[in-house]
């Protein structure tokens, strides 16, 4: 780099030594002017320029790698979520089928346990009309045999002795 400023500053001072052959222009000396300007800019800046670009396509690269990243890691996600989401829809239909037939087999119970408890509320029916039933035949020969032994004179147990003797 300091050999092309070299050079051309050596260039520059060989063509203003001399007289110029061009017709009254100035355009060859304010070229050299300029690409004197330039190098000299370049040989200042120039290292620097290239360093500052590199650096930004190299965290403009980061970034978009990075973004590629981020990408890859929400399709991945979004994957996961709907298989998660599918299994949570197999899941809810498998509770829901497992729940009607739970409440089948509740509902078949109550109405088994119902129906053995009505048969026996109508057995605890039958005893209980038969013992009422015991109860009033007792009740209605006693009054009969006191009132047919009211005039003998024979107490109501005598005369149950009797009959059961009888019997």
């Amino acid at each position: 780099m300091k050999k092309i400023a070299v050079l051309s500053l050596i260039f520059s001072a060989v063509l203003f030594a001399g007289e110029s052959s061009i017709s009254g222009t100035d355009i060859v000396p304010r070229t050299i002017n300029f690409l004197i300007f330039v190098a000299i800019l370049w040989y200042l800046v120039g290292n620097k320029a290239v360093e500052f670009f590199r650096k930004r396509k190299e965290n403009i690269a980061a970034k978009f790698q990075e973004v590629e990243n981020k990408l890859r890691e929400a399709k991945a996600k979004k994957e996961e979520l709907e298989a998660k989401l599918e299994e949570a829809k197999v899941t809810a239909k498998n509770i829901i089928e497992d729940s009607k037939n739970e409440a089948t087999v509740i509902y078949n119970k109550i109405m088994e346990d119902g129906k053995l408890e009505l048969s026996a509320m109508d057995k605890l029916f039958e005893s209980y009309k038969e013992n009422e039933l015991r109860k009033a035949k007792k009740a209605i020969v006693k009054k009969f045999l006191e009132d047919v032994l009211k005039d003998i004179h024979i107490s109501s147990e005598e005369a149950a002795k009797l009959i059961l003797k009888a019997a």
